[in-house]
């Protein structure tokens, strides 16, 4: 391989390595995307243990900087890295929305975990488990989303509330899953509850941040916060 294209070959693993890395502030990842829409999982355990997608960056980072030791100045590779360090979240942010507007239905539907919270907690009579809060979607789309949620039961796989998907509502349980609109553009911070039976006799009082979500509509199933 020439020199000359093997740094040009290492500055894009080191760029790339960022890009797939990066996590903007609303929990958008472009490796977590790519993991997701592969049907790849993200954690060696529900949400715990070692992350795949930034197990992935730092291989391709140290394969860059490898590749660089020879053929780019020491100087050059370390001002690469600070410049992606301090200015990728923000370059991601800004593209993030144009990922978005590129898909469909709810491919084009941004879930923010970092806004998204949910109290837990028990019926008087312990019977019962109580899940109130808000969910923060964007519709980055052209045209106008009506979808349900569930809070996917893997949220919880270190305490062990729950062990079924917990299905949302607006406001009041009914027959039929929350349905819930957003327009082309639109932001929501959409309030929620749902209640399922306790498998547990003993009181119950918490709260679970940005929490996995399944998103659906008829047949389409999309998995959010992963």
């Amino acid at each position: 391989m020439k020199p000359e294209l093997r740094g040009k070959i290492s500055v894009l693993l080191i760029i790339s390595a960022f890009i797939i890395g990066s996590t903007t502030q609303s929990g958008f990842s472009f490796g977590r995307e790519i993991f997701l829409d592969l049907g790849l999982p993200i954690w060696t355990n529900g949400r715990t243990g070692f992350n795949y997608v930034s197990i992935i960056s730092l291989i391709i980072l140290f394969l860059g900087i490898i590749l660089a030791k020879t053929e780019v100045p020491r100087r050059r590779v370390g001002i690469l890295i600070l410049f992606l360090i301090v200015l990728s979240p923000m370059l991601i942010s800004i593209i993030e929305p144009v990922y978005f507007k590129m898909h469909k239905e709810l491919a084009a539907v941004q879930y923010d975990s970092k806004r998204t919270h949910f109290n837990v907690r028990s019926s008087e009579d312990n019977k019962h488990i109580i899940v109130q809060g808000t969910v923060v979607l964007t519709n980055d789309g052209k045209n106008p989303v009506t979808l349900s949620m569930k809070i996917a039961a893997d949220s919880n796989i270190e305490r062990d509330w729950f062990w079924q998907d917990i299905i949302l509502f607006r406001g009041h349980i009914s027959e039929e899953p929350g349905v819930f609109t957003l327009l082309p553009g639109e932001t929501q911070t959409i309030p929620t509850f749902s209640t399922i039976p306790s498998k547990n006799v003993s009181s119950l009082h918490g709260s679970i941040n940005g929490p996995n979500l399944i998103l659906f509509m008829g047949d389409e199933v999309r998995r959010v916060g992963y």
